[in-house]
């Protein structure tokens, strides 16, 4: 039995004769061509073989990375699957019911448009070539609506890990929970990478995963709670893409192209200055990456020798009749070394196996360790993982254990960890913990003993340089202009997406004015790059925050006497609210769900929510609040001023406070001089006034790093965006 194909054994062959190669169809955007009625069958394998004799099937192929077995595929969008055979060699390419021939070009690059589909699936993705080649066969795909999630820090910060500070909030229980089948999930953040001067054309990730406690722990957090709420309301097939990295400013996620669009002759000329040659700047990049190691192995060598006796006198620690009675104890959950030491410590077990284990080769699951381990079974040591290895703080440990070591009874783990940067210890959850033997398991998890070899002083061994080499080339700076949309982002302008998450502004606080242009060319960067002007584009809006400082926090009430002032972050979100003057954008107010002492709040859920629901209202064109009250204009009338808002939805409410009273609202004359003011609600509007101010002339709202009174809400329950009614020249222009 043939398979029903929406394409012509005559269509194919005038694409071919017609020197198509690859064309784009993106959502919205270009008319998609109509395919043929009524649909016709193509033979069964061997009369198909027959059928495409005169067509130069393709011996071999291969398809982009950003494909895979449990991907989502965008729906009501065609759909592209791209790949690369020999020059004018044709692959079938299959979606489900529907098929299509696709040619490589000169480049070698085929592009397959396949027709756009509602949602639903599973669905298997195949390619196939000529007689005798190996098809390409992706299983388990959805069709729904795919979400690109990217940024700094805040949008890198997982749902759940070990380290301290570095997860949201419930973490560890909401992961446990995130078995949906309908969300799918690419963490391309896990293996980050940067590209100076060179645009890729191939993602480096995991590949898809379906969304499970596993996969969803080190995953953005933010992304998730998004996807989560959308999948719920929607109740469609989610994917999630996360391609994130820590501290960088917004310069190195905007191509070149834009750059020279924009004429920003600046950050053209940084790009220029290294992409002129790209043989030279291979080699130069290669010397580069060769000193940083060698540095980054001789500091490392001086880690180690500097503290030889004590690594002698430790000697003993990994023998099983070694008596660790009077070591400290410690629970697997809270394995990590002490405050900021970083240095090496042991951390030991003792297990009872049953006596039909013994002499049975066991496997040894310890989940992650940061940073590197050697790990002995019985005094021997079964496996360790240096530097040498890739992300080797964040790879699983798993050792086989010989049978000639396994005894029925008392058996001894000892694990001697090396931290060398950051938090160190077992960063593995408790179900990666376990001796395995077939298909029993004996958990390790619980308690461990816990020792410090040594702790080093690296004001005596100097600080540890980046191996990596980031620091002795500024082309490798992950913060350089293009270097992550070169690497982390053009690989994906390939996949039809049904728009972008975006938390980013920390590391460019200081430069409101600018960010604002930088803000709307990467909109219109993204948006360029994915073929479609209506793009969706979602932003966080930066959280309270005063001092990152989570091992020492303020006191909670550090903010209660200060004076109005005009803080660098108060004048940055204003500058990303300015954002909202493009189309199809939306921003999630965070103001109040920010951490006084951690740049990295742990309430992700918030954030996730508000820009699901203003994902809901701009793209999904849902009739929904999905934002608080924004000011709009003022008005003044003797010694008050009264303010009118957009987005009041159900009424302006006074969170907390009985009297309708508003918290963090200021007041100035035409001095200037800002006094904290009485603002109370009077029906849509906010009555503003202060006995020390007989002249208004202007008036500000959450204009602070933080502060913990903020209490201006809707009814709907989003809060107010902070604002000024005295805005300089570089908003109101």
């Amino acid at each position: 039995m043939g398979r029903k194909v929406p394409l012509t054994m005559a269509f194919a062959a005038a694409i071919l004769l017609a020197g198509c190669t690859t064309r784009t169809y993106d959502c919205g955007t270009e008319e998609v061509p109509v395919v043929p009625e009524p649909e016709v069958v193509i033979p069964a394998r061997a009369e198909t073989q027959n059928s495409f004799q005169s067509i130069p099937m393709a011996q071999k192929f291969s398809v982009r990375k950003v494909y895979g077995d449990h991907m989502v595929l965008q729906r009501n969008c065609p759909i592209r699957i791209c790949g690369t055979a020999d020059p004018g060699k044709v692959v079938l390419v299959g979606v489900g019911s529907n098929s299509v021939l696709a040619t490589a070009g000169e480049n070698g690059l085929w592009e397959a448009v396949l027709p756009a589909m509602e949602a639903g699936g599973p669905y298997m993705v195949s390619v196939t070539g000529a007689p005798g080649s190996e098809p390409i066969v992706f299983k388990d795909v959805l069709i729904g609506d795919v979400w690109l999630a990217t940024g700094q820090s805040n949008m890198e910060m997982p749902v759940y890990s070990k380290g301290r500070f570095w997860s949201s909030r419930n973490g560890k229980e909401e992961a446990a929970q995130a078995n949906y089948p309908k969300i799918r999930l690419y963490n391309a953040t896990s293996k980050k990478y940067v590209s100076p001067g060179i645009v890729q054309s191939e993602v480096v990730g995991p590949g898809w995963k379906l969304c499970t406690p596993e996969t969803v722990a080190p995953f953005s957090a933010v992304a998730f709670y998004f996807g989560r709420q959308l999948q719920k309301d929607l109740d469609v097939p989610i994917g999630l893409i996360s391609a994130s990295w820590g501290g960088t400013a917004i310069q190195p996620w905007i191509s070149y192209d834009a750059y020279a669009r924009a004429g920003r002759t600046k950050e053209m000329y940084q790009i220029d200055r290294i992409s002129r040659n790209s043989k030279e700047l291979q080699e130069k990049y290669e010397a580069a990456v060769a000193e940083a190691k060698k540095k980054f192995l001789d500091w490392q060598k001086r880690f180690y020798e500097t503290y030889s006796r004590e690594t002698a006198a430790a000697a003993s620690w990994k023998n099983s009749d070694f008596n660790d009675s009077d070591w400290e104890t410690v629970s697997c959950q809270e394995a990590f070394f002490p405050g900021d030491v970083d240095g090496v410590a042991w951390f030991r077990k003792t297990i009872d196996l049953p006596a039909n284990w013994a002499g049975k080769p066991l496997k040894l699951s310890l989940g992650a360790i940061d940073d590197c381990d050697e790990t002995y079974f019985n005094g021997v040591k079964v496996g360790a993982t240096g530097t040498d290895v890739d992300n080797y703080w964040s790879v699983d440990r798993n050792y086989q254990i010989p049978g000639n070591l396994v005894k029925a009874g008392r058996n001894v783990i000892a694990i001697r960890v090396s931290d060398q940067y950051g938090t160190g210890g077992l960063m593995g959850n408790t179900d990666e913990m376990f001796l395995q033997n077939g298909n029993q398991k004996i958990s390790i998890a619980g308690d461990w003993r816990f020792k410090l070899e040594f702790a080093a002083d690296l004001k005596r061994i100097g600080l540890r340089p980046d191996p990596q080499g980031y620091m002795t080339s500024d082309e490798r700076h992950p913060s350089f202009p293009a270097t992550l949309y070169n690497s982390m982002l053009a690989p994906w302008t390939v996949y039809p997406i049904c728009g972008v998450l975006w938390y980013q502004g920390e590391s460019n606080a200081g430069d409101p004015a600018d960010y604002i242009n930088l803000q709307k060319l990467l909109i219109s960067d993204l948006r360029t790059n994915w073929h479609n002007p209506k793009l969706p584009f979602l932003f966080v809006q930066l959280s309270g925050f005063e001092k990152h400082s989570p091992d020492k926090r303020l006191p909670d009430d550090y903010w209660v006497d200060r004076a109005p002032g005009n803080p660098a972050w108060a004048a940055f979100r204003e500058a990303q609210t300015a954002t909202l003057s493009e189309p199809y954008t939306g921003m999630a107010v965070c103001i109040d769900a920010g951490d006084h002492s951690d740049i990295h709040p742990a309430n992700k859920q918030v954030v996730g929510y508000r820009l699901a629901k203003e994902a809901e209202r701009i793209h999904y064109g849902k009739n929904i609040i999905s934002a608080g009250p924004s000011f709009r204009s003022m008005k003044i009338e003797g010694d008050k001023a009264i303010l009118s808002f957009d987005n009041v939805g159900g009424g302006l409410v006074a969170s907390g406070s009985r009297e309708g009273k508003l918290n963090c609202f200021a007041i100035a004359g035409k001095d200037g001089k800002f006094v904290w003011a009485d603002a109370v609600i009077d029906g849509d509007k906010v009555v503003v006034s202060s006995p020390s101010v007989k002249e208004p002339a202007a008036v500000r709202y959450g204009w602070v790093s933080y502060a913990g009174n903020l209490n201006f809400y809707n009814k709907d329950g989003f809060p107010a965006c902070p604002f000024r009614t005295d805005k300089p020249d570089y908003i109101t222009k």
